[in-house]
C-alpha cells in the first residue's frame, strides 16, 4: 500500500530534479525561511475502504517562494511552467504510475500555488489477514 510519505518523497524527488539547489521545506512555513524554496503538502480528500482495496483521492499542494519578494514574476512564471510540465499527466511512485486528474496554478501574495488532484486504488488489508467469508447463518426465531 502506498503511504503518504512515499507519495511525498516521489513528489519531492521530481521537484529536486527540476530545481536542483532549491530547498524543499518539510515543516510549516514560517517567517525567516530561505528563498527561493518549496513547500509540499499532501491532503486527503476522500478515502473509501472496501473489502480488499482502498480508493483514495488526494491533493498535492506545492508552494514556491521566489528569490525576490518584489521582483518575482519571471521566476514565478518559469516555476509554474515547469511544475505544469512535471505534474501535468502522471506521477511515478514506487514503480506505479498514478494519473493526475486535474491541476490548478495561481500566484497569491507573491507565492506560486500549484495544486494537483489524483486518485488511485490500492491494496487494502493483506489477503491472509482477511476474515473468512461467512457461509451459512443459523438463528432461532
Amino acid at each position: 500500500m502506498l503511504t503518504r510519505a512515499q507519495l511525498n518523497k516521489a513528489i519531492n524527488e521530481r521537484i529536486k530534479e527540476l530545481f536542483p539547489g532549491i530547498e524543499i521545506l518539510s515543516s510549516d512555513v514560517e517567517e525567516g525561511f530561505n528563498r527561493p524554496s518549496f513547500f509540499v503538502r499532501i491532503e486527503t480528500n476522500r478515502t473509501e475502504n472496501m473489502r480488499v482495496n482502498v480508493y483514495r483521492e488526494l491533493t498535492c499542494r506545492i508552494l514556491f517562494f521566489p528569490s525576490d519578494r518584489n521582483r518575482y514574476k519571471e521566476e514565478a512564471y518559469n516555476v509554474q511552467d515547469h511544475l505544469e510540465s512535471a505534474f501535468g499527466l502522471n506521477l511515478s511512485v514506487e514503480g506505479r504510475t498514478i494519473t493526475i486528474d486535474s491541476a490548478v496554478t495561481d500566484i497569491v501574495d507573491r507565492v506560486v500555488h500549484y495544486d494537483f488532484d489524483f486518485s488511485f486504488y490500492d491494496d487494502g488489508v493483506a489477503g491472509d489477514e482477511l476474515a473468512p467469508v461467512m457461509e451459512v447463518l443459523e438463528y432461532d426465531a
